[in-house]
C-alpha cells in the first residue's frame, strides 16, 4: 500500500485534520516563506499529533546542528533535505542522530536520479525541477524518467486526484508527498485532503 505524506502544514487545526483523516507522514516546513514555521510551533503541534503518524521536518541548506537539535529533541521523526545538501552534509547528520533521512531531488533527467541514489541517506523524493525553487511548486515531471531505483522513494510535484491513478500505475513509489493539492487559498482544505488519501489508498 502507498503511503502519504501531507506537506506544510502550519496550525493546531491542521493536527487536528491530519488526525481524523490519518495519512501516514506529515511534512513541517523549516525553510521558504509560504509554510514556513518555527521549531516552537511544529513542537507544539507535535504534541497534538497521533503516534502514529511520523513527522517529517523539511529543510533547505540548513546548519546541521539546528537540524540535529530538532531530530534529537523529539519535533519530527525523519529529516528532509530539500536543498544543495552533499553526501558529506548526509554523513555529518548520520554521525549525530539515527533518525531516518530523506534527500529530495529536482528531476531534470534520469541521470540525476541514479546519482542520487548513491548517497548515504535512507530515502529519495524525486520532486519537479523549477529554476530558483526548492519544492512545493505544484508542477509534475515526466514519471516515466524515474530508473528502477532499489533505494525506496517518495513522489511528489504536482499530484492531485487527477493524477494519482496514473502516477501510481507507472511508478512504484513507497509514499506520495502532497502540498499543494490539499490546500485552498494556501489553508490546508480538509475535504481536498480526504479526497486525495482516498485517492491513493484506491489507486495504490
Amino acid at each position: 500500500m502507498t503511503e502519504i505524506k501531507i506537506c506544510g502544514l502550519k496550525t493546531l487545526e491542521d493536527i487536528k485534520m491530519i488526525n481524523r483523516l490519518k495519512p501516514d507522514y506529515v511534512g513541517f516546513v523549516f525553510a521558504g516563506a509560504k509554510r514556513k514555521i518555527s521549531f516552537e510551533q511544529a513542537a507544539e503541534m507535535k504534541k497534538y499529533l497521533l503516534p502514529e503518524i511520523k513527522s517529517v521536518g523539511v529543510f533547505v541548506n540548513e546548519a546541521p546542528g539546528r537540524v540535529v537539535f530538532a531530530a534529537e529533541s523529539g519535533i519530527i521523526d525523519l529529516i528532509q533535505l530539500h536543498g544543495d545538501e552533499d553526501a558529506d552534509y548526509i554523513r555529518s547528520l548520520k554521525s549525530q542522530t539515527d533518525k531516518p533521512l530523506i534527500k529530495a531531488v529536482r528531476v531534470r533527467c534520469a541521470e540525476e536520479i541514479a546519482e542520487a541514489e548513491k548517497l548515504p541517506c535512507d530515502y529519495l523524493l524525486l520532486d519537479s525541477w523549477q529554476a530558483g525553487e526548492y519544492g512545493g511548486s505544484g508542477k509534475t515531471f515526466p514519471w516515466k524518467m524515474i530508473p528502477e531505483l532499489t533505494k525506496p522513494y517518495f513522489l511528489a510535484g504536482g499530484l492531485n486526484v487527477e493524477n494519482i491513478p496514473e502516477a501510481l500505475k507507472l511508478c512504484s513509489p513507497l509514499a506520495v508527498d502532497i502540498s499543494s493539492a490539499a490546500e485552498t487559498d494556501g489553508r490546508k482544505d480538509e475535504e481536498k485532503v480526504r479526497a486525495l488519501i482516498e485517492a491513493v489508498r484506491e489507486a495504490g
